[in-house]
């Protein structure tokens, strides 16, 4: 017998006389979906009776068009992880889209057996400031509860309401053809039927988000399109006691809905958090598989898209897309809003161009919240840091000096083309006697500014340190100011888009155990979690993580020397002596915007971040 949840009589009769239902089947029915599934090799779905007969719900009962649409379904869900991954109620950042009641379910349906309302206010966010993606984001994950425990939605389907208010050129200008593919392919992914769409408050830009959206919708669903240019009009339709107070109806205040769907959806984080198992491997369909590539066709879109960003291979757009949440449709819109936010702050320049801007946005996994804090970060510690930013001219003699000691040397080659970059960090080439741990650290900030604009793999993939101790006494030891410490770990983990994949410690010296402690607590916390591997003297060791082909010929690796990659980089930093030195300019400036006062009468900019550089509290 199948687990079900029991219907009220309405609904049920609409299931039998609309959608073919006979309960003396359902379990027939559910057993031979169910072998078909188990016979996937590509599907891994959820196999509960309530969630498969919601589509069989969904089809009519016809299994060759349920089975085709829970493949749909889990495919659509694999090829756009930005809209179905991290979904964590919990997330502050995810908080924030759930309180603007965007997608709104309203509490009472069209009688009994009636379709449920579908309230979306287009308008209800600022789209100068926030991302269309998670927007959509938590719209599906409404639609994901709805699905599995709202019978009116699968049975009655929906009716949906749009409110076009509020609609800005900066709210159209996140759609674009590959986005509204995207979102009307997980429309018709699940198994509920649209049952109207009316429009309300049409703007001025109704014309043309109407042309964008009409083709990409069915015959059918077009043909249920009305536009209602009053609330009068709208209850002709539609009666008010259904409709919020604000549109002129008495089915409850709209942040009373919003605070209860938040609730819903935060009660709901186990479900989430297990539903993000259930996906597609592509690589076991049988024939072609399918990806966001063949489904949207996305492919070449960064040429395409964005002339300002360089193109990156296929293999680290998968890993973009996989682990950073980068969607290419999207990228253009998340630069719009940075780019908006840097001009209120009086912070935009040449040198923060899409490339700049676009290597925060992948350090910090495109969230917007994030990037921001992030960039006033690296404003901020730039300015704290004088003796570390300003004088770093590569052709100075004292700089050049510090150079050709070679501290610090990125590594060319990693085995794949989507491992984490290597950068050596040998410590015991630090001659304390001709200049100081500042000038050791501007040499290695002169670098990371570089990678951080010219090396897409290590931006996306990350980069793993090779600390080697070897030569290191208690004299290097003393020039480790802490101050200066804590300060260079802010600017080199919490202000850099650069994430650390681990850390690899070589011949540590007697008694070391002292400082590595002290480093360790210099890491965020984040990176404490990451791997930290002591080798000792053994390079053996070593090559259990890294091959001898990728490294220098001291390491017993098939590279050139170091201090010949060291010579390379001298060079590379005398090429871009110009960038070098004005990139000593990207410090904190006075904004120009005005600030709003918070309740506790702080200041707060358009983000959020209290004051536009707030004094950090390094201790």
């Amino acid at each position: 017998m199948a687990h079900l949840r029991p219907l009220v009589p309405e609904l049920a009769e609409k299931a039998r006389n609309e959608l073919n239902e006979v309960p003396s089947r359902i379990t027939h029915d559910l057993a031979a979906l169910k072998a078909w599934l188990l016979k996937q090799p590509h599907l891994n779905p959820r196999m509960d009776d309530q969630f498969l007969v919601n589509f069989l719900r969904g089809c009519k009962y016809s299994l060759e068009k349920t089975k085709e649409k829970l493949d749909n379904y889990y495919t659509v869900k694999t090829a756009i992880p930005e809209f179905f991954d991290n979904r964590d109620p919990d997330n502050a950042s995810l908080q924030s889209y759930m309180s603007f009641g965007v997608n709104l379910p309203l509490p009472h349906t069209l009688e009994a057996d009636g379709p449920r309302f579908m309230l979306v206010r287009m308008g209800a966010y600022d789209a100068s400031k926030y991302s269309i993606v998670d927007v959509m984001k938590v719209c599906y994950m409404i639609t994901d509860l709805l699905l599995v425990n709202d019978d009116s939605s699968i049975i009655a389907g929906h009716m949906v309401l749009v409110d076009l208010r509020g609609l800005t050129f900066a709210g159209l200008s996140q759609f674009n053809p590959t986005f509204i593919k995207k979102m009307t392919s997980v429309i018709e992914a699940f198994p509920i039927r649209t049952k109207g769409i009316h429009f309300i408050n049409p703007s001025s830009g109704f014309d043309a988000l109407f042309k964008l959206f009409h083709g990409f919708l069915s015959k059918k669903i077009q043909e249920r399109i009305k536009v209602h240019d009053s609330f009068e009009a709208l209850h002709a339709v539609i009666p008010k006691k259904y409709l919020p107070e604000e549109y002129g109806g008495s089915g409850g205040r709209l942040n009373d809905i919003i605070e209860d769907w938040r609730k819903t959806l935060v009660a709901n984080r186990a479900f989430f958090a297990e539903d993000a198992k259930y996906r597609n491997d592509e690589r076991k369909r049988p024939g072609k598989p399918k990806n966001a590539s063949t489904l949207f066709g996305v492919e070449g879109l960064y040429q395409l898209k964005m002339s300002n960003i360089r193109p990156i291979s296929q293999q680290l757009q998968e890993v973009a897309r996989r682990e950073l949440n980068e969607d290419e449709s999207q990228v253009d819109s998340h630069l719009k809003v940075i780019r908006s936010w840097l001009i209120e702050l009086d912070l935009q320049c040449s040198l923060v161009d899409d490339q700049f801007l676009v290597a925060f946005l992948r350090g910090c996994k495109f969230s917007l919240e994030k990037v921001k804090k992030k960039i006033l970060l690296f404003y901020q510690t730039r300015s704290e840091l004088p003796q570390i930013i300003q004088n770093r001219d590569p052709l100075d003699s004292d700089v050049l000096r510090i150079i050709r000691m070679g501290v610090g040397v990125p590594l060319p080659e990693t085995e794949k083309p989507t491992d984490p970059k290597l950068f050596i960090i040998r410590v015991g080439c630090f001659d304390v006697n001709q200049c100081t741990f500042a000038d050791i650290i501007k040499v290695g900030t002169m670098i990371n500014d570089i990678l951080m604009r010219d090396d897409d793999q290590m931006v996306i993939c990350g980069m793993a340190l090779i600390i080697d101790l070897k030569g290191v006494t208690a004299n290097h030891l003393m020039h480790f100011e802490m101050d200066l410490l804590r300060k260079v770990a802010i600017l080199n983990q919490d202000a850099s888009p650069l994430r650390m994949q681990g850390i690899h410690i070589l011949h540590p010296p007697p008694g070391a155990q002292t400082a590595l402690n002290i480093f360790n607590g210099l890491l965020s916390e984040k990176n404490q979690h990451k791997r930290i591997y002591t080798h000792g003297r053994d390079l053996k060791s070593l090559y259990q993580h890294f091959s001898p082909a990728i490294l220098p010929k001291e390491y017993g690796g098939d590279l050139e020397a170091i201090d010949t990659l060291a010579k390379q980089w001298e060079f590379k930093l005398a090429d871009n002596r110009s960038y070098l030195i004005d990139m000593a300019l990207l410090t904190s400036q006075p904004c120009s915007s005005p600030s709003s006062v918070l309740k506790n009468g702080s200041t707060q900019r358009s983000f959020g971040t209290e004051g536009s550089f707030r004094k950090l509290d390094f201790d």
